[in-house]
């Protein structure tokens, strides 16, 4: 149970998603070790993210995909300036404390490895920023049995992907400090049309809400099952209240570019980056894509410089 003040709560989720801000129009990159998270960060990486590079053994012998390994991170932590984002399976309270104490930047609560229940099973009020009333006036009592990390007692904040509307609000109402787009292992995958077909179908439930009136707001809230006054707060600033960036499959300068331009605010470039001719360069053209995104004969020179629009990585 959430027993702290409620203004300590509020201070260090506000920390949080002030620090997450920071990241902004910049990249994100799944590394597998120090050399390539410093490529990353040579090429302006805002942050790295370590995943395991012998996952497929991992997951024939212990028949489980983990977390990576604490001391990978920690080598990578030791070789680079800017923040290490470590991934933990979703519900495992556990990794992620573990993780807190190794002293990561930020937590991606992460699909993409094997789920299990969080053995805090029980209901939890979360941050009171999105509250009607007195024990949820206006209808809208919430009693959420957890099957995520309880996020709000931590000091660092949390990554959470979504698949749609619904679980954006969700995954912020349970206070995710940064939301990405929720797809297939993006390192076993080519395709990035689910991606676009997510930011898309956000989007366009964001235009919604900001385009609604008072009866239409809470006709979404009931549909979206989400607190009236988040979709308020979405209203009045016209846009999410954390950042919100894409991820899977994403390697190509041409579609970080697009992707920005249907309202990202930023992307995790996947580790298959790092199989192309002249990753460095790659990296700094998708960092390019992020910047001049509305530049049409900037984008012409970065798909010149691409070679094309880019070979597939191996």
């Amino acid at each position: 149970m959430n027993i702290e003040p409620e203004e300590e709560t509020r201070r260090r989720f506000g920390n949080k998603i002030s620090f997450m801000g920071d990241f902004k129009d910049r990249m994100i990159v799944v590394v597998l070790n120090q050399v390539q998270a410093q490529m990353a960060e040579d090429a302006g990486a805002v942050a790295v993210i370590p995943i395991d590079g012998i996952k497929q053994t991992v997951v024939a012998v212990e028949g489980v995909q983990r977390t990576t390994d604490l001391s990978t991170i920690k080598k990578i932590m030791s070789r680079v300036l800017i923040p290490v984002i470590g991934r933990v399976r979703v519900g495992h309270v556990l990794e992620a404390k573990a993780m807190e104490a190794a002293q990561v930047a930020c937590i991606d609560e992460s699909e993409y490895l094997n789920p299990i229940m969080s053995a805090y099973n029980h209901t939890y009020t979360p941050y009171f920023m999105f509250r009607e009333g007195p024990d949820g006036a206006n209808g809208f009592a919430y009693k959420m049995e957890k099957r995520t990390i309880p996020k709000y007692p931590f000091k660092i904040p949390f990554i959470c992907g979504a698949a749609d509307m619904s679980e954006v609000l969700q995954q912020i109402y349970e206070g995710a400090s940064m939301v990405r787009t929720k797809c297939a292992d993006d390192e076993e995958t080519h395709d990035a049309s689910k991606t676009f077909e997510i930011v898309r179908k956000i989007m366009g439930s964001l235009d919604d809400i900001i385009n609604a009136d008072e009866t239409r707001m809470y006709q979404l809230a009931g549909s979206y099952n989400a607190r009236p006054a988040l979709l308020q707060m979405i209203k009045e600033q016209r846009r999410l209240p954390v950042p919100f960036f894409a991820a899977g499959s994403i390697y190509m300068p041409i579609d970080v570019a697009m992707l920005m331009a249907l309202g990202c605010d930023g992307v995790i470039v996947s580790n298959r980056v790092f199989n192309i001719l002249s990753p460095e360069t790659r990296l700094e053209n998708i960092m390019a894509a992020i910047k001049k995104y509305k530049e049409p004969e900037e984008l012409a020179k970065i798909i010149e410089r691409s070679g094309g629009y880019g070979p597939k990585p191996k």
